[in-house]
């Protein structure tokens, strides 16, 4: 059964915002595999604030164009792109489209939602005959960054935060590896791309990488603390990552990101 992460507060629009210049990277270089000439309806799913939807926008200007996010927020800001789009706010395991899309666009989405044996399958099944999925999603495991976070949780000044079960979840990884999604995905499609990159992220700020991932992948830690294990989780967490991600001579902070990319066609 597909399960999603227990809901968490609000996404903050504006700090996503920070570094959308970066976020847009992966987008191009998905964008860039797709083969879709003249795509009549496309879906943003997970559209954030938009940075994917106002590329597509750009690149398929004649086709119905709609962003789907569970944060109103988000939305929100969307809205205010220079584009025509349609915007709904949903939770994207109860989406059913009215139509069936000729491409579904996931960026840095579907790692929030387990099950993806289930997920993805149900999703090239909302395509029309030709359409094209295409998803990238962060590959947070053995990512640093992220070690560093179950670090922290299992102990944040001589104790552990949270619960058992928020430890383990947080452990738990929804991602397959790449021969996983070949395995899955080649029997239900005619044309399949699937690859890995590692982009080295230069950013900047007091905290940037925690600054980062505090907007996304640390959402489902702060929403199962209290708020006094909010601020030691947010002291010691900063403590070891300044300690692993030292700013360098030049002032900039250097934060390698994995990223695994699919291009499915049905």
């Amino acid at each position: 059964m597909i399960t999603r992460l227990k809901s968490a507060p609000d996404w903050d629009a504006k700090a996503y915002q920070q570094f959308s210049r970066l976020r847009q990277r992966p987008v191009h270089e998905l964008l860039d595999r797709v083969e879709l000439h003249n795509p009549q309806r496309i879906y943003d799913l997970g559209c954030g604030t938009g940075i994917a939807t106002q590329l597509l926008a750009e690149r398929w200007p004649r086709a119905q164009l709609a962003g789907i996010d569970s944060s109103e927020k988000m939305l929100d800001e969307a809205r205010s792109l220079p584009i025509k789009a349609s915007w709904q706010q949903c939770d994207l395991l109860d989406w059913q489209p009215e139509q069936r899309a000729d491409l579904l666009l996931a960026a840095a989405v579907l790692h929030f939602i387990d099950d993806h044996a289930h997920l993805l399958p149900h999703l090239l099944g909302q395509l029309n005959p030709g359409g094209c999925l295409a998803a990238h999603m962060p590959d947070w495991r053995d990512a640093l960054w992220y070690q560093l976070t179950l670090e922290t949780l299992d102990d944040a000044g001589g104790k552990p935060l949270g619960s058992t079960q928020l430890r383990q979840r947080m452990a738990a990884r929804p991602l397959l590896s790449l021969e996983g999604y070949y395995r899955l995905l080649a029997p239900l499609t005619t044309s399949l791309d699937i690859w890995e990159t590692e982009q080295l992220q230069v950013v900047d700020g007091k905290s940037p990488i925690y600054d980062w991932v505090k907007v996304s992948a640390l959402r489902p830690v702060m929403q199962g603390l209290t708020s006094e294990e909010q601020a030691r989780f947010i002291y010691h967490y900063l403590m070891r990552v300044q300690a692993h991600y030292p700013q360098e001579d030049d002032g900039h902070t250097l934060f390698p990101f994995k990223r695994i990319f699919i291009v499915a066609k049905v």
